[in-house]
């Protein structure tokens, strides 16, 4: 979620906090809504495949949330990543299920996986499609039950990609841009890189670089290969304590933090009539939504 809070020294107009405050309602409006309404997508897309003669499917599960992966440290507190590092060794994970192989849907013939896939997507050129402000290029699908159900929900499916990427990506990366080369970080980011050196580990510029430094140690390494994923983990509870203990040396989770706020002042006062569109229009998707199911 974003945070408008700790601000009060970015200088920011008050017009511009105002129009903040009124993005950060819109945004909260509509993230306590759109989760529900994206359930109940779900299932109206689940019934209208049924009605077109589908009767087994894959086991879905809810895409998992981005994380702000921008944070300098995954925990700033050495104590909790001498225990745990960052958290990256296999063994911490649940074991991959084979249950799905076994599944009635993975015993359906390839031509039964491929015509679901197509009813419920379409093909793959009746697509909508927006263009963000790098020149990515992010698409939904117009066709099949997918597109049909969305177009039901919320009219204009280009608007409606436009203004959840928007809402869901846009605001999180602007907020973010400019972190790194905030005068705040700035100040603190030389010190930073000096005590991650002299613990060891140079040629290290953001802590970003621990984080992947870590992660490389487990590449290769089969999970039944004890011994190597022991060592991995001992190097890797190293890296993210010597990150953890220079991050609150320097008080670079604060500069940070600081920088996040005016940036998430600036940001949402920028998106503040997408945002309140994006509100409008998950409330009216969620209506519809349960007149739908009543249906």
């Amino acid at each position: 979620m974003i945070g408008i809070s700790g601000c009060g020294d970015d200088h920011s107009s008050p017009d511009i906090e105002a129009a903040a405050v009124r993005a950060q309602m819109a945004w909260d409006s509509a993230q306590q809504q759109y989760e529900e309404v994206q359930d109940n997508e779900r299932r109206l897309i689940r019934s209208c495949l049924v009605e077109k003669g589908f009767e087994i499917f894959p086991e879905e599960s809810v895409p998992p949330k981005e994380t702000d992966d921008s944070r300098p440290s995954v925990s700033s507190d050495p104590v909790e990543a001498a225990r745990v590092g960052y958290g990256y060794d296999p063994r911490r994970l649940p074991k991959p299920d084979s249950v799905a192989d076994n599944s009635a849907y993975a015993k359906t013939p390839d031509s039964y996986k491929s015509a679901l896939t197509l009813a419920k997507y379409g093909p793959p050129s009746e697509a909508v499609s927006f263009t963000t402000p790098n020149g990515t290029i992010v698409d939904i699908p117009r066709a099949g039950c997918t597109g049909e159900i969305r177009e039901a929900l919320y009219g204009d499916l280009k608007e409606f990609l436009r203004l959840s990427f928007t809402a869901e990506n846009l605001v999180r990366l602007d907020t973010s841009s400019g972190i790194k080369e905030h005068p705040k970080v700035l100040a603190v980011v030389g010190p930073w890189r000096k005590c991650v050196k002299e613990a060891g580990y140079s040629g290290i510029q953001f802590p970003r670089d621990m984080r992947d430094k870590a992660r490389d140690l487990y590449k290769g390494i089969e999970r039944s290969d004890e011994e190597a994923l022991d060592a991995a983990a001992a190097s890797e509870i190293k890296i993210a304590t010597v990150e953890a203990t220079c991050t609150r040396s320097v008080a670079l989770d604060e500069a940070v933090a600081a920088a996040r706020a005016e940036g998430s002042v600036k940001s949402l006062a920028k998106y503040e009539p997408d945002l309140v569109a994006w509100n409008a229009l998950v409330r009216e998707a969620s209506a519809k939504a349960q007149e739908m199911l009543k249906a």
